[in-house]
């Protein structure tokens, strides 16, 4: 078998998928009493524009109802291409299919407070994984993971270690880095799928997004009902220029 090239990066990926597998069961174990089902695959948004995600909890009529993305991130210079790609995939798809009630993240690595603020404000529960308890739970299989970012050693010595594990051991490695967060995944995957449908829902807030005929996009944010109304009444006027308005 040819060494990898990069194996920095394929020590990462390798990691990223444990955490993922174990997300993936986690939910299955938690849905399946309640004949929901756990899949991972693409979705098309109302766009057209096509999404994989990770994880996907739909249904007994396999309606998408939770998106979950496990996402691994080593170094912070790539957080915002990350993190607005999470937010764009899952606020388009929300915007397509009116069943999916949760958006879920669990970061793992080194994700700034910048990024995880930023996806928390547009609704998605965030669960994260410090960098230091990966390096941590490696290092008790003798892997070092915290290297410099210009060492081309540490990473290849880390990866043929990680490869030589046996798959038991990974497993072990996969659980001992999800431990933390599995509960509240698994706590808040049940609290959605068994919400009452008919039980009162009070608003929180209401966004209304207007794309004007040369092609801006305005978002107008309310509290309460009352006050959108009256906004997108005062649309209904007969007016050539809703500059005014807009404002």
């Amino acid at each position: 078998m040819p060494a990898v090239v990069h194996p920095g990066s394929a020590i990462g990926e390798a990691i990223g998928n444990l955490i993922e597998e174990r997300i993936l069961h986690a939910a299955e174990e938690v849905t399946t009493p309640y004949d929901h089902f756990v899949r991972r695959g693409r979705m098309r948004n109302g766009h057209g524009s096509m999404h994989q995600i990770d994880v996907v909890v739909e249904d007994s009529g396999h309606n998408p109802v939770i998106l979950i993305e496990p996402k691994y991130l080593r170094y912070t210079k790539h957080n915002w291409d990350k993190a607005s790609r999470l937010w764009a995939a899952h606020y388009n798809l929300k915007k397509t299919f009116d069943t999916i009630r949760m958006s879920m993240a669990v970061l793992a690595g080194n994700w700034t407070d910048t990024s995880v603020n930023f996806l928390r404000n547009f609704g998605v529960e965030i669960h994260r994984i410090p960098f230091s308890t990966i390096v941590t739970t490696l290092a008790e299989y003798d892997i070092v993971f915290n290297w410099n970012e210009h060492d081309s050693v540490a990473p290849r010595t880390a990866w043929n270690l990680f490869e030589r594990l046996e798959l038991s051991e990974k497993e072990d490695i996969a659980n001992a880095l999800t431990s933390e967060v599995i509960r509240g995944v698994q706590s808040s995957i049940e609290h959605i799928i068994t919400l009452d449908p008919n039980a009162p829902r009070v608003i929180n807030e209401l966004e209304i997004l207007l794309r004007t005929g040369q092609g801006e996009f305005f978002v107008k944010n309310f509290s309460n009902a009352p006050d959108a109304i009256r906004y997108l009444l005062s649309l209904t006027q007969d007016r050539a220029d809703i500059q005014r308005i807009l404002r």
